[in-house]
């Protein structure tokens, strides 16, 4: 049996699986109706602080490359206006 026979094999068997019956409507529903929140566990405090740590970075980092990139592009475009200038 080559491998192809196989995979049929079981993609045969897979189509005539049935999946289990579950009802979780009525624990999804009695979760939704509280009205005190869940409270966060560590891991999700942990990613919370590290993305407003992320955020509070990146923000200064952002005005920094802006303000970098508008004094170097300052040279460079006088470069263009020249070369633009003597090519007329």
């Amino acid at each position: 049996m080559n491998w192809e026979q196989k995979i049929e094999q079981l993609a045969a068997r897979a189509r005539d699986e049935r999946p289990p019956q579950v009802d979780v409507a009525c624990g999804v529903l009695g979760i939704l109706s509280t009205d005190r929140p869940i409270p966060l566990g560590v891991a999700e405090r942990l990613w919370m602080w590290l993305a407003a740590g992320a955020s509070a970075v990146a923000v200064p980092a952002a005005i920094a490359a802006f303000m970098l990139y508008t004094r170097s592009a300052q040279p460079l475009s006088e470069i263009a206006e020249t070369i633009a200038w003597a090519a007329q």
